[in-house]
């Protein structure tokens, strides 16, 4: 037997006495900055504000998010999927760790949703002027107000681009008489505004404007838009292209004066594949362009470096729902037991009322799950909450 002096002195379990003495708050400044960086990755914007709750000197090590409109911050996969409307709680889901998120806004009590970015951010309509504008990040609180007023217009989407002085993108349009008497859309117009702008400005880039739209609409641009379009404009050639051999939503990529149609056209066009529509969307870190057609689906990938286009036989393990206005949002079907992965989900009929269906990519079939989208009592199942989500129900 050796020496007893030689022993190390044994390790006593941690009590809550000897843990009085730690002090938490002196940990080093660029582990603590690690261990934030980890909510980030996942985006949970909960953690991290709670994170930098604990003391002061975790908050002089941390950026604050409250007043930055940097991306890293951006409630990315987050969705608001249900809410209780006189306590404004809401109930929020991440896509893609499939953790659940009750949060109470009480400052919306003031304010209207008029519509959500892709990334997760709120545009906000005040209830008493009803045309003053405001983006806000429901998970950390920053809230940027627009003096601009919002257009007599229908928002179908937004994008909120950062910068020193972040940008507002909107896209909208309104209903109008048309000649023969009856109701149709308006064309789609992009309008911007800075916080200091008097009023909103037609985006009026004619090259650029139709991909603008199709990017507020799909995808969100990550902050990067600065003075030109998102994608390099080959990549943009090789989408448009790829619409116009599908036929879809060819409004979506003419200018203005070119939206106006014969009635032979109008017909000719729902003959041939007029309620063909595609969707932009970002899923597990590729850029996808999902072609919704009157018989069946097609998807491609983005490859930036060839400007080109690659169809796609299976997404692994993520599920897409498509909505209303080309909304759509990408989910890990791993985390959500009920939703099957490599599938496409999405909605028929004018108002929603044929029920969600399902697409299978890999063997190419459709079949009907839901004879609706929770218009019925609850509960409701994950998919027709992640389908409402996306339908403005």
């Amino acid at each position: 037997m050796g020496n007893p002096s030689d022993l190390s002195p044994p390790i006593l379990p941690t009590t809550h006495a000897t843990m009085e003495f730690v002090d938490w708050s002196s940990l080093p400044a660029d582990l603590i900055n690690r261990i934030a960086e980890c909510f980030l990755a996942t985006s949970d914007l909960d953690y991290y504000m709670d994170f930098r709750a604990v003391c002061q000197s975790w908050r002089s090590a941390t950026d604050d998010p409250k007043i930055t409109s940097d991306r890293r911050f951006r409630p990315c996969h987050w969705v608001i999927i249900d809410e209780v409307y006189a306590s404004k709680t809401y109930l929020l889901v991440n896509t893609a760790t499939g953790r659940f998120l009750r949060k109470e806004l009480p400052l919306l009590r003031g304010y209207y949703i008029a519509v959500s970015t892709r990334d997760g951010l709120l545009v906000l309509v005040d209830n008493k002027s009803y045309n003053t504008v405001s983006v806000l990040n429901p998970l950390t609180g920053y809230m940027v107000r627009f003096i601009a007023p919002m257009p007599d217009e229908f928002v179908k989407s937004a994008a909120l681009v950062s910068g020193p002085s972040p940008t507002l993108l909107l896209l909208c349009n309104k209903v109008v008489d048309a000649p023969d008497g009856s109701l149709r859309d308006s064309p789609r117009k992009v309008y911007m505004a800075d916080p200091s702008s008097e009023s909103l400005a037609v985006y009026e880039d004619r090259n650029a404007c139709p991909l603008i739209r199709l990017s507020v609409r799909g995808i969100y641009t990550h902050g990067e838009l600065e003075s030109g379009p998102p994608f390099p404009l080959d990549t943009a050639k090789s989408m448009f292209h790829l619409i116009k051999y599908f036929n879809a939503d060819p409004t979506e990529m003419s200018d203005d004066e070119d939206t106006e149609i014969s009635e032979d056209e109008a017909i000719r066009n729902f003959i041939i594949g007029y309620d063909n529509r595609c969707y932009l969307l970002e899923s597990a870190g590729e850029i996808l362009i999902i072609f919704k057609l009157n018989d069946g689906m097609e998807v491609y990938k983005m490859d930036t470096d060839r400007h080109a286009f690659q169809r796609v036989k299976s997404i692994g393990n993520q599920a897409i729902f498509l909505g209303g206005y080309c909304r759509c949002l990408s989910v890990n079907a791993d985390k959500f037991p009920s939703v099957d992965a490599n599938c496409i989900y999405y909605t028929k009929g004018l108002d929603f009322n044929h029920g969600i269906h399902i697409y299978s990519i890999q063997y190419k079939r459709e079949a009907k799950i839901s004879k609706d989208i929770g218009r019925g009592s609850p509960p409701y199942t994950i998919i027709q909450l992640l389908s409402s989500s996306l339908n403005d129900l």
